[in-house]
């Protein structure tokens, strides 16, 4: 099979190309490992139209195509892939729903979920683009002008814990990968510096079941992850629930196995695995700091 795998920042990016390379890698060997043939687009930094075409013009000729891409702009390239060949990630409007951080938090908060209180009378607050990409853009403040925040602003309360997320495949059935220890530098900002995969909590079948629940409320399939705040009393926090690969995947392929076979069983209705078992533990670090 001809599979397109199209990463954003890798070919638009410089400050988020080792992610979007390390992701885009690992995919692309885990779709070599079982016999496919992965068609890439060639970079084109600050060129998207180039990146566009490139998109539409392999998609036209693949079998299937998988894009990476910050929430943003992640809505428009999957319906771009899904007009011509078949998407092995969320649909796209599983997608759409997913990048509104609004919208989101008070879809699963409305399904009793718990998610960090939605514009709270009290600080800490945590203030973000509605529809940013991980820790891009995030301030935490004690106090703000109402003047300085707009309707493309989400407002929720700080929440101190455990930092994790949570890594599933969605098929016809829900596979657990793995929970992962999220690396973060907090300050009046969050900065995401790594993973480590696995990682152990003291109640982690909640959280695993929490997070698919969540995911599958949004309508997201294929690999998904859930960012989680855990509390020390147990609390999970849904903070985010990305309908995309996340970095985490590239320690998950190395103690889990081969997560494109996994990704492409579920997008064609073949039963997944009900355990899988990690051998030994890998973390992944970033360009922005030490762990």
């Amino acid at each position: 099979m001809d599979i397109l795998l199209a990463e954003y920042a890798s070919a638009m990016l410089p400050d988020l190309a080792k992610e979007g390379r390390a992701m885009l890698e690992t995919l692309k060997g885990g779709f070599q490992r079982s016999g496919h043939v992965v068609h890439v687009p060639q970079r084109c930094t600050g060129e998207p139209d180039t990146f566009c075409s490139q998109v539409k013009q392999l998609a036209r000729s693949c079998d299937a195509g998988m894009i990476i891409a910050p929430d943003n702009v992640l809505y428009d390239f999957t319906t771009l892939v899904e007009q011509h060949t078949t998407n092995l990630g969320c649909p796209a409007e599983a997608v759409k729903r997913a990048a509104d951080k609004l919208t989101t938090s008070l879809a699963l908060s409305e399904r009793l979920l718990t998610v960090p209180e939605i514009s709270p009378a009290t600080g800490p607050y945590v203030l973000k683009p509605r529809y940013g990409c991980g820790a891009e853009g995030i301030r935490i403040v004690e106090t703000f002008e109402a003047s300085a925040v707009d309707e493309n602003t989400f407002v929720s309360k700080f929440v101190t814990g455990d930092h994790i997320s949570v890594s599933l495949i969605i098929g016809r059935t829900a596979l657990p990968l793995s929970i992962n220890k999220q690396h973060l530098r907090i300050n009046d900002a969050i900065h995401y510096v790594g993973n480590t995969t696995p990682y152990a909590v003291p109640n982690a079948n909640n959280v695993i079941t929490q997070s698919v629940r969540a995911a599958q409320l949004l309508g997201c399939e294929g690999y998904v992850g859930v960012d989680i705040v855990l509390q020390p009393d147990g609390v999970i926090n849904i903070v985010d629930v990305n309908p995309r690969p996340t970095t985490a995947i590239v320690s998950i392929d190395k103690v889990i196995g081969n997560v494109a076979d996994l990704i492409l069983k579920a997008r064609f209705g073949q039963e997944l695995p009900t355990l899988l078992t990690p051998h030994g533990t890998h973390t992944f670090r970033t360009n922005c700091g030490t762990i």
